[in-house]
Order: C-alpha cells, then sequence, then structure tokens
C-alpha cells in the first residue's frame, strides 16, 4: 500500500530463485496518481488513487534494494535472501 504516511509494509522479505506476485495499491488521498519505483527489477508502476497494479517478481541476486514514490518522496526496501543455510558467525560468544 502507498499510503499518505508511506509504503506499508515498508520493508519486503523474498527469497532468491522463487516467484513472488506482487499487488500495489495507492490509498494515499492527497496525492492521487503516483508512481511506485523498483529500478533494480525494471519495475516502474503509475498508481491510480484505489487502483491496484500487479507484477511478478523473481529475484536472483541476494540484496537490498530500495523502491520508492518519486512524487512523495517515500522509500521502501526488498531484502532478498538466500534459501541455504547461512555462513554467518555470531555476533560474540
Amino acid at each position: 500500500l502507498n499510503t499518505e504516511k508511506g509504503f506499508v509494509p515498508e520493508t519486503i522479505r523474498v527469497k532468491k530463485g522463487s516467484n513472488y506476485r506482487v499487488h500495489i495499491v495507492n490509498v494515499n488521498q492527497k496525492e492521487k496518481n503516483i508512481s511506485f519505483v523498483l529500478d533494480a527489477f525494471s519495475e516502474h508502476h503509475n498508481t491510480v488513487y484505489g487502483q491496484e497494479r500487479t507484477f511478478n517478481l523473481n529475484p536472483k541476486v541476494d540484496g537490498i534494494f530500495s523502491y520508492q514514490c518519486p512524487e512523495t518522496a517515500v522509500q521502501g526496501r526488498v531484502i532478498v535472501i538466500s534459501d541455504g543455510p547461512s555462513d554467518r558467525k555470531p555476533a560474540s560468544k
């Protein structure tokens, strides 16, 4: 959702190699014709108040990618993680 206070949710977590269907809805009553931009995945959509936009997302690399609404300067992020075991070590013992 693109709201007057920003995106809900602000952070989306997905797994690398999986397919996702993303639904964007503009519920911002002050800005009735705004954009959703996720450059890293070449997704750019006009969002008219109350209407839904849908696209598929198939992340192929791990990382943190931002999405934004240029007209209102709000941002969110997509976090892509691998499905396999983690090699991370504990921060402390």
